[in-house]
């Protein structure tokens, strides 16, 4: 299993904040995970007093690691990095997103008549899976079915598909999921395409004005 102890060795690690990825080093960490994170001269800085939810990645042996958190600004050349989420594997191959809170529903059936609708938010996305925040847990390796609306330019676009529960962690009062898209219709798949060509245009722009 991998540890907090393996980030002490490891050092090197990419910081995902405000939908970019910064390459960065670990210069110090201590017994609780609370890490103090090197990065390159960044344009702007996060603010101090609110501090931003955030993963850092790293990798050992070939896979892939992430674990959630909040980050806080030491200037543009500094991040403090606290812990919320054990350390993860990561399994999306495809680049993601963070995103406004899109309100879902996750539906599971339970039984030949039975429905269990969850209700949660999505907090990032990309075109092969997203996380959403919960007020429950996810049971880990089973199967829903996400609906939800993309709002672009002030136009609804619906969107659903059968996802696969990989993860569900608790983070203070919440879940944060893991869910991999294994089912998309035609439609549902367009309107992930604009949504994802959407979150892409937005990036761009905001780095213009920086």
């Amino acid at each position: 299993m991998v540890s907090i102890d393996t980030l002490k060795e490891i050092r090197k690690v990419s910081v995902f904040i405000d939908n970019e990825k910064i390459n960065g080093e670990i210069i110090d960490i201590d017994k609780w995970g609370k890490m103090i994170i090197s990065v390159p001269q960044i344009k702007k800085t996060i603010p101090v007093e609110l501090g931003k939810r955030g993963e850092i990645f790293f990798e050992k042996d070939g896979v892939e690691y992430f674990i959630s958190g909040k980050i806080f600004s030491q200037g543009t050349t500094r991040m403090i990095f606290l812990p919320e989420t054990d350390i993860l594997t990561e399994k999306r191959r495809k680049e993601r997103f963070e995103t406004p809170f899109i309100k879902s529903d996750l539906i599971k059936l339970s039984g030949r008549f039975h429905k269990e609708i969850i209700t949660g938010n999505i907090i990032n996305i990309s075109l092969s899976g997203v996380k959403i925040e919960t007020n429950i847990p996810l049971i880990e390796n089973s199967i829903y079915e996400l609906r939800t609306t993309f709002v672009i330019a002030h136009k609804s676009y619906f969107f659903r598909a059968k996802c696969k529960s990989i993860y569900s962690k608790k983070m203070r009062n919440v879940f944060l999921s893991g869910l991999e898209f294994i089912e998309i219709d035609y439609f549902s798949q367009e309107n992930l395409n604009k949504y994802i060509k959407y979150l892409l245009n937005q990036l761009k722009k905001d780095a213009l004005n920086f």
